[in-house]
């Protein structure tokens, strides 16, 4: 079972894909040796930085204190950070220890200001490069390379306010190593955000530092973009988390060229200008992300720094069709429905098994949710949360519309998916299939139907039999957001109260209808308890409809 699942992911790889990756691999013990550091590596002492790029992302002060004071947190967890720091923070998942590396935190450190808070990111950088004089798999690996560089030379000006000339020497030339290391280990295997993230840094380098790494990174950057960004706006790796990413991404790159008094090359600037549209497609009335897919609903911050840099929110498309998502906006009521794909055929680490989930909120508050995504490397909650009972959709005998696997694979997948969006005088309509229970002899068809005036969402879920006669055991599943109380009224309706006032009423006539545990992680290493609405029934082998609606009271 194991080989077949392997193959059943291999096929959607492509060829230079997996040489990349096999290249890769071969090379590592090379880069880790001290032969490789002596002889690729040894320092140039160049006379840069010659310029900085400019600081678009607000720091956290809160965070910064604790930098400052001796200890961080990151991601929900904290660590000591007296030198010399434990930088291999074992006790910490992989992702946690990545975002030590990323030296993001130095923003922290630079919201506080002053003369302590530079000596002390000097103390930690100069503790770094200490600990780290060659390559290894954490602190080097291209990822944390990447944005550990651009955000040395990002805060670059803070750093080195008040240093001594001896630092500088050390800082420039660990920032040219560092640089020359990641022009050879660019992340053309993986691909997607991550591409983004290694040509950003090395597009930074080559105008920054002397120009003599990354010469090819622009025009890797603008071959990336035309790939990635869909012709509706769209990251192609369709996670909302990722898709902001990507957009400060490229807003950091506008802004570096800006700084020699460049306009933006046309490529790029249409880029940004589409990725803003999509990025308010997929916002709540809360202002943050709906959780489709890998991420988090965003740090408030950079949302509302993101929105200043594209000159305000930008206007918001009904549907994102290149994508696979349609939005549905009422009234203050919001439905926002997930019919495209789990991924790019060739980059599965962030699909989830969630076809045809949606999320609805009203006004400033959720009521149906997904999950979320707790953790990367937490083996217990992982692929939970990535299955499709984790979402807001049908799922039927408790298997997964999509085979996700391992921390970041996805083996079969839905391939027949469909959705369009209608609006008329009645109101709005989403109507979606997909064939990811195929095996079971299982089309999933969901329709959502939301007034004019945002008082009422109706939806129904067919489950047509392709002709095998089993018997299955069907599950519509709505999570509800935690804050919302919900209680059971009868054998058919579930009563919600938001905070702060306002009812709705979930009501599936005919059907039994159950409360039940769920939980809810908006942020990685965050998790609410919460509950989740339940229609269950049997198809008895024959084509089943599960209808329902949520009504305002």
């Amino acid at each position: 079972m194991t080989l077949a699942r392997t193959l059943r992911t291999l096929r959607y790889l492509r060829p230079e894909q997996v040489m990349h990756r096999l290249w890769n691999r071969g090379r590592m013990p090379w880069f880790a040796s001290p032969l490789y550091t002596r002889l690729c590596l040894a320092p140039r002492h160049p006379d840069g930085p010659l310029r900085f790029p400019p600081a678009l992302w607000p720091g956290d002060r809160d965070n910064g204190g604790r930098v400052l004071e001796g200890s961080i947190r990151l991601m929900g967890g904290d660590h000591p950070m007296a030198t010399p720091v434990d930088w291999r923070a074992q006790g910490h998942p992989l992702l946690w220890r990545f975002t030590l590396h990323y030296f993001e935190w130095l923003a922290d450190l630079e919201a506080i200001g002053g003369g302590r808070a530079s000596a002390r990111a000097r103390a930690l950088i100069d503790d770094w490069m200490a600990a780290h004089p060659r390559p290894d798999a954490v602190a080097w690996h291209p990822y944390p390379l990447s944005l550990r560089v651009y955000a040395w030379l990002r805060h670059g000006p803070f750093v080195l306010d008040g240093a001594e000339r001896a630092f500088g020497d050390r800082y420039r030339d660990s920032l040219d190593r560092q640089a020359r290391h990641l022009a050879r280990v660019v992340e053309r295997d993986i691909g997607g955000n991550h591409l983004i993230k290694n040509l950003k840094a090395l597009i930074a380098t080559r105008r920054c530092l002397d120009g003599q790494t990354g010469a090819d990174a622009e025009a890797g950057l603008e071959h990336e973009v035309s790939r990635q960004v869909l012709a509706d706006g769209g990251h192609y790796e369709r996670s909302p988390a990722y898709h902001l990413q990507v957009l400060c991404d490229l807003l950091d790159v506008r802004a570096l060229i800006a700084e020699e008094d460049a306009p933006p090359p046309a490529w790029l600037e249409d880029a940004i200008q589409r990725m803003g549209g999509a990025l308010a497609f997929f916002r709540h009335g809360d202002g943050g992300l709906a959780l489709f897919n890998d991420g988090d609903v965003g740090a408030p911050g950079r949302l509302a720094a993101a929105d200043r840099h594209l000159g305000g929110r930008r206007a918001t498309p009904a549907s994102l069709p290149d994508c696979g998502y349609h939005r549905m906006a009422a009234g203050g009521a919001l439905v926002l429905m997930d019919a495209g794909p789990c991924c790019p055929d060739d980059l599965p680490a962030h699909a989830h098994a969630d076809t045809l989930s949606f999320e609805f909120s009203h006004l400033s508050r959720r009521i149906v949710v997904n999950c979320g995504t707790y953790a990367y490397q937490d083996a217990a909650w992982r692929n939970r949360l990535r299955g499709t009972a984790a979402h807001s959709t049908v799922c039927i005998d408790d298997e997964d519309s999509a085979e996700v696997y391992g921390t970041f694979r996805l083996g079969r997948r839905p391939e027949g998916i469909t959705g369009t969006r209608h609006e008329d005088a009645s109101g709005m309509r989403i109507a979606a299939k997909h064939d990811g229970y195929r095996r079971l002899g299982i089309i999933h068809h969901r329709s959502l139907a939301l007034s004019h005036d945002g008082r009422r969402l109706a939806g129904e879920d067919r489950i047509e039999n392709s002709g095998a006669a089993a018997d299955r055991r069907i599950a519509a599943r709505f999570h509800l957001h935690p804050d919302v109380a919900a209680k059971q009224e009868g054998a058919g309706a579930v009563d919600l109260r938001l905070p702060g006032g306002g009812s709705w009423r979930f009501e599936a006539p005919g059907e039994e209808v159950r409360l039940r545990d769920s939980v809810y992680a908006p942020r990685f290493n965050e998790m609410r308890d919460t509950r989740q609405i339940v229609v269950e029934r049997a198809s008895g082998g024959e084509d089943c409809i599960i209808g329902w609606e949520f009504r305002s009271t």
